[in-house]
C-alpha cells in the first residue's frame, strides 16, 4: 500500500526528537514524507490550534491509520 496525504504515521525512530508523536502526512516523497503535527495551544479553546511541520524517512516510520480531519 503506497502512502497517501491524510495517512498518520507514528514515528518509530528512537532518537528522533519527536518519537513516538503521530503525524499527519501532508507530502509523499520518494524518501519519505512531509507531516504535520496539531499542537494545541490552550484547553479552552481560546488560542488557535499551533502546527509544526518536520520531513521523516520511510525507516522512521509506520503507517498506524488515516486521518478524518487534515491540515489545510
Amino acid at each position: 500500500m503506497e502512502w497517501i496525504k491524510g495517512d498518520i504515521a507514528q514515528i518509530t525512530d528512537k532518537t528522533h526528537s519527536w518519537y513516538p508523536c503521530l503525524v499527519i502526512v501532508s507530502e509523499v516523497k520518494s524518501w519519505g514524507i512531509q507531516g504535520c503535527v496539531l499542537v494545541p495551544e490552550s484547553n479552552d479553546g481560546s488560542k488557535p490550534v499551533g502546527q509544526a511541520y518536520n520531513r521523516l524517512e520511510y525507516a522512521k516510520i509506520v503507517r498506524v491509520g488515516k486521518a478524518e480531519i487534515t491540515p489545510e
